[in-house]
């Protein structure tokens, strides 16, 4: 062939060659390799027919050459547009030759209410594992609980709050302090059960604390800084006159300061007292010693009979189906689980030990066998595997990194494995309506509050921009930034993003304090409408990751929440008459509040850079965009509910977010505020 490759007829001429347009990379950027629109393509096959036919000349569309011409473009328009993607397609590629993984879907959990109804009031036993469902536009969606559960038909009939001797009974409906506004130790939240039989031999009570912003959690270093003693508290029934002790557990509240579910063993006998009104069946929680180091906190829902969920299935004892693949190099590694996506951790896994005879003479080993993310690094006797947790391949070891499966048929079988996550479970207050395991004196099921977490899997831009930072680090905070990437792989915490800052504490803003690194931590939005706050379980597990795992010795490493400031928009727009202006304002107002989007935003939609300006320019380009917006004739900005002038900039203070409040649209003609 004597032609150049540049020079063929379907490559790019000299003016284009090299373009960038916007694509998944690490950059927001890829190079455009060729033209992939069908115009291009018929443009391309016209400029040669006077050089190859010169005597077709009719260019009438019923021409069948015309007709055959167009065709050839509208077929070669998506092998065109698979070419572009041939440098996406490297560098994930090398990404997963080098070991970087997609993080995969997280799981949404739900406080789940059940009603029973037993003739001699007794309670129920609801065993853990009990499945129930919620009806979503996505489809139906399973929720396990996590704990078994004593359901009462007991009811709570009154809250109150005691203090000084004082019994005071809490209005129904109303946040409450369960222990005053200001708790000391004899302060006291009672309890009143009304019920033909007392609850035994358990109570799972549900607790919705609106709890303050998390403190900021500290972890390494040369000495850790102490932290003040939680307060203790002491669980009592009122057994006629006299108190017995209530044994606690289990308490996801850590000590009714976050919400979750609290369990008590009760004693078999409980006689009902009176207190205020009828006689009732006492439970008391009483603040034995210690304070509140921050503000006390607010009960605004309280239950019976509540259990955890988590929007998930479990599927026992299947055996993977083998993959044979002659072109693989892993064929007789491989297998297959039918259900996905397979939730991280879960995946319980027992293989055939070759080392073990019939007649048990001899003992195979007891080593159990592990998940990980890369058989890399492991040795010949490292009982491991690697889960693609989206396609449910599982990966063994080839007797060199990892033990190898031994041949056989069905050597390899998953005890059990758990299936679910995303968004879709995060279902509002109320969806959770139908039991699925068939139970007897179970009359119902609800979440009173709106499930929480569940996070899609890791889309495939984010991945390549997570996966080249995450190269240059190798796994070790050296850099700042290095923190912020290495805390989005901390087991067991809810992070969206995260941002390393040397010398910074959280609450010693504007001071630099030597050997510490500050991580302010993002977890993923809700439908609350309020910037995402982590939890204090999310701020201690990236401390205590980033501390045990990547950070140097000697460095101490303080998690925090982010501060956000909050920016509205109001623009005048000139719009298309032509088009519904319900639609174009809707679609304005959500290129705005996407491109603040402290997740989603920004230039690339990687989020919206920690401090980074807010400019009016970008914002106009942004509305100018939407189809039917034809004019912006003026746009201004309010802070923090402080307008500022029109066309003004806003420098966002360093290492903070913006939340973007509902942008206020006004089609032209019609009046603004003043």
């Amino acid at each position: 062939m004597s032609e150049r490759i540049g020079d063929v007829w379907w490559a790019p001429g000299s003016p284009e060659r090299g373009r960038m347009v916007p694509g998944p990379g690490p950059t927001g950027e890829q190079p455009e390799l060729v033209d992939a629109t069908q115009e291009a393509v018929r443009a391309a096959v016209r400029d040669r027919v006077p050089g190859y036919t010169p005597d077709w000349t009719d260019p009438d569309r019923q021409d069948a050459g015309v007709a055959l011409v167009r065709l050839f473009g509208t077929q070669t328009e998506p092998v065109l547009a698979r070419v572009n993607r041939l440098p996406e397609k490297i560098l994930a590629e090398h990404l997963s030759t080098a070991g970087v993984r997609r993080r995969p879907a997280t799981v949404a959990t739900a406080l789940l209410e059940f009603t029973v109804n037993r003739a001699d009031g007794a309670s129920v036993l609801l065993a853990a594992g009990v499945q129930t469902s919620a009806s979503t536009p996505d489809g139906q969606v399973i929720y396990e609980t996590d704990h078994d559960l004593y359901a009462t038909p007991a009811t709570l009939r009154t809250i109150a709050t005691a203090r000084a001797g004082t019994l005071e009974t809490v209005p129904p409906g109303r946040p409450f302090p369960p222990f005053g506004r200001d708790p000391q130790p004899g302060s006291a939240l009672w309890l009143g059960l009304a019920g033909t039989a007392n609850p035994y031999p358990c109570l799972s009570l549900g607790f919705v604390i609106d709890a303050p912003a998390p403190a900021p959690v500290t972890s390494g270093g040369t000495t850790t800084l102490p932290l003040p003693p939680a307060p203790l508290l002491r669980w009592d029934v009122l057994d006629g006159g006299r108190f017995v002790p209530a044994e606690v557990m289990r308490d996801d509240t850590g000590g009714l300061r976050r919400t979750g579910t609290v369990q008590l063993r009760l004693p078999p006998a409980w006689a009902p007292a009176a207190r205020s009104g009828p006689p009732l069946r006492w439970l008391r929680v009483l603040v034995v010693q210690g304070t509140f180091a921050t503000a006390p906190p607010l009960v605004s829902g309280l239950r019976l009979n509540m259990v955890s969920a988590t929007a998930a299935r479990t599927v026992l004892d299947e055996p993977p189906e083998p993959l044979h693949d002659p072109a693989d190099p892993a064929t007789g590694r491989r297998f297959r689980l039918s259900q996905v996506p397979i939730l991280a951790g879960s995946l319980v896994i027992d293989v055939d030990d070759p080392a073990a005879d019939l007649f048990g003479t001899a003992a195979g080993s007891d080593q159990p066998w592990r998940e990980v993310e890369s058989l890399a690094g492991y040795g010949p006797d490292d009982r491991v595997f690697v889960v693609d947790h989206a396609t449910g391949v599982l990966t063994f070891g080839d007797g060199v990194n990892g033990v190898a499966v031994p041949p056989g048929f069905r050597t390899v079988r998953a005890e059990r494995y758990r299936v679910g996550g995303g968004t879709a479970g995060a279902v509002p207050a109320g969806a959770i309506t139908t039991v699925v395991t068939a139970l007897p004196s179970v009359t119902g099921v609800s979440n009173p509050f709106p499930a929480t977490g569940g996070s899609d899997a890791e889309p495939d831009g984010d991945v390549m921009r997570r996966g080249v930072a995450e190269l240059r680090s190798r796994g070790r905070a050296v850099a700042p930034a290095d923190y912020g990437l290495l805390a989005l792989r901390a087991p067991g915490a809810s992070v969206a993003r995260a941002h390393g800052v040397p010398g910074l504490h959280p609450e010693l803003r504007g001071r630099p304090l030597p050997g510490v690194v500050g991580v302010l931590v993002v977890p993923p939005a809700d439908d609350s409408g309020q910037p995402p706050v982590p939890t204090s379980e999310t701020l201690r597990a990236v401390a205590d990751h980033l501390t045990g795992e990547v950070a140097p010795a000697g460095i101490t490493v303080v998690t925090g929440p982010v501060r956000f400031q909050r920016i509205a928009v109001e623009a005048r727009l000139t719009l298309d008459p032509g088009q519904d202006r319900a639609g174009v304002l809707a679609r304005a107002a959500d290129a705005v509040t996407t491109y603040l989007d402290p997740i989603v935003g920004g230039e690339n939609g990687a989020g919206w850079p920690f401090g980074g300006a807010v400019r009016h320019a970008p914002l106009v380009r942004r509305l100018l965009s939407v189809d039917g917006v034809r004019a912006v004739s003026g746009l201004s900005l309010t802070v923090d509910g402080r307008r500022l002038p029109a066309c003004t900039d806003h420098a966002i203070p360093r290492d903070d977010l913006v939340w973007p409040e509902r942008p206020l649209l006004i089609p032209a003609g019609e009046g603004a505020r003043p």
